[in-house]
């Protein structure tokens, strides 16, 4: 418990002389690390439009699924309000939906979103949703190096509340990945 904590402590210390180094500017990688232990709070400021995430595969005859889009739903119970691992996980996946969504609206002219780090963990959160729902076609499941030979794509959408998704509120849609 007490190295747990130094280690936390080292943590904090390392990003904040890190960005006190740096200047007042409070950007780049090194936010990135202390950016991890905050939930993106902006679902605050009002009921609007949600990021969300969607993915799909090309099965091995050529043809694309429909795009299934990824949307935590809690399962509660009683002991939820002591231990609740699988939730939080959820809540910090949509979390990072959000902060990639944020990212890419704040992103400076000429500059592509898959330099950022957010978009290169939303796609390693897409294509880990991919393993866990076993998808692959023909049997093929997608195994743990993320290889199986098929190609897939993530793509990240703004709906609004109570409407149907549709291809007009997509922001980013990556290119074409093989799995």
């Amino acid at each position: 418990m007490t190295l747990t904590l130094t280690l936390i402590a080292a943590y904090f210390a390392f990003v904040l002389g890190s960005i006190v180094l740096r200047g007042r500017e409070v950007s780049g990688p090194w936010w990135y690390l202390l950016r991890s232990f905050f939930p993106n709070w902006r679902f605050y400021h009002g009921f609007g439009s949600q990021p969300r995430l969607f993915t799909r595969i090309q099965t091995p005859d050529g043809e694309w699924t429909e795009w299934q889009m990824f949307m935590p739903r809690a399962k509660l119970s009683p002991r939820d309000l002591f231990y609740n691992p699988h939730n939080n996980l959820l809540l910090a996946n949509q979390n990072l939906v959000d902060h990639l969504a944020f990212d890419i609206q704040t992103l400076p002219d000429n500059t592509s979103a898959t330099e950022l780090v957010s978009y290169q963990m939303v796609m390693r959160l897409a294509r880990s949703l991919l393993q866990q729902q076993g998808m692959g076609g023909a049997g093929g499941v997608v195994d743990e190096t993320g290889s199986n030979g098929h190609r897939w794509q993530f793509r990240v959408l703004q709906v609004p509340p109570l409407q149907t998704p549709d291809d007009s509120m997509a922001f980013l849609e990556s290119p074409v990945l093989q799995a």
